[in-house]
């Protein structure tokens, strides 16, 4: 059996790419939990919140930690959910995810630094699409913090690296990536805005939250306006199970006369936003040339006509 050379590599910094990414997954943990409170995300450093021990190195060691500890405080032994070990393994995960993407497969020579720059500009939007999708799911909120911030970065790291972006956004000038980023950051939450105006007229109530806007928005400025759009309307289907099961506990709930709450008519969408911008994302070399471009030119011919 032979090994090939440059396989090996790719699979061994993918391996490092995994753990870079438990590292940050470590420091998303603390975002999730800190920024909804606006806490500092800096300071105090991890500490048990019983007996406010503070976790020791070797404890704080990405999903290893955990592991080793049983999953309980060394101090005075209460149980730390295992979804922090999980969510460092998911950030690990998509970032060995992006460097497949566009490294391996992104059409760049061996070792260019373009791909590793496009790979880590994908990387900072993976942390911050995780960020939000956990806050949003836990208090139906996504804090300012968040989508500002990213927005920031969009807009700025597109601005500096013109060519970061993913076909067809790439820019050759800093004012042709700000540009672009503001084009994606205004169809995005445009579209968001528009469908969350219209619901409220139809339903007399509000059928979006502001923080879906913010999200969108951030996701355009990263990725360009026509993946900002396949976004929003790839975003439902990948909330259907969702919706299902909340069908399916109303319907109990109706059959037992229990009276349904709030949370049971309220689905966040964040989520599924978030969900829909990394597959198109991290699946953007095949997606692109395999059927979007084909879409859009479409759409354009069609809207050349009725011009």
């Amino acid at each position: 059996m032979t090994f090939d050379p440059l396989m090996l590599f790719h699979l061994g910094a993918a391996l490092v790419c995994f753990v870079l990414g438990a590292v940050v997954g470590s420091f998303v943990n603390v975002c999730i939990y800190r920024l909804p409170w606006q806490k500092s995300i800096l300071w105090p450093g991890s500490h048990c919140p019983r007996c406010l021990r503070p976790i020791a190195a070797r404890d704080n060691l990405p999903i290893v930690g955990w592991i080793a500890l049983g999953g309980k405080c060394r101090g005075c032994g209460l149980s730390i959910s295992p979804r922090y070990p999980l969510i460092e393994a998911l950030v690990g995960a998509l970032f060995a995810l992006a460097y497949s993407s566009f490294v391996v497969y992104g059409g760049y020579r061996l070792l260019e630094p373009a791909a590793f720059l496009r790979a880590g500009y994908h990387a900072i939007l993976i942390v911050l699409l995780v960020i939000a999708t956990f806050i949003d799911y836990d208090y139906y909120l996504i804090p300012d913090s968040v989508t500002v911030t990213g927005m920031v970065l969009g807009l700025g790291l597109g601005t500096l690296f013109p060519g970061v972006r993913p076909e067809p956004v790439g820019a050759a000038t800093a004012l042709e990536g700000l540009t672009q980023g503001l084009l994606g950051w205004a169809v995005g939450g445009g579209v968001v805005w528009v469908v969350r105006w219209l619901g409220g007229l139809v339903f007399r109530r509000e059928a979006m939250g502001f923080g879906d806007v913010t999200l969108l928005a951030m996701i355009g400025s990263f990725l360009g306006w026509q993946a900002a759009l396949l976004t929003f309307f790839l975003a439902p289907f990948f909330g259907l199970a969702h919706v299902l099961v909340r069908l399916c506990r109303l319907a109990a709930q109706r059959l037992l006369r229990r009276p349904p709450t709030g949370a049971d008519r309220e689905i966040p969408f964040g989520p599924y936003l978030s969900l829909a911008a990394l597959t198109l994302m991290l699946g953007w070399p095949w997606i692109w040339p395999g059927w979007a471009k084909r879409l859009f030119q479409m759409l354009g011919e069609i809207s050349g006509i009725f011009s």
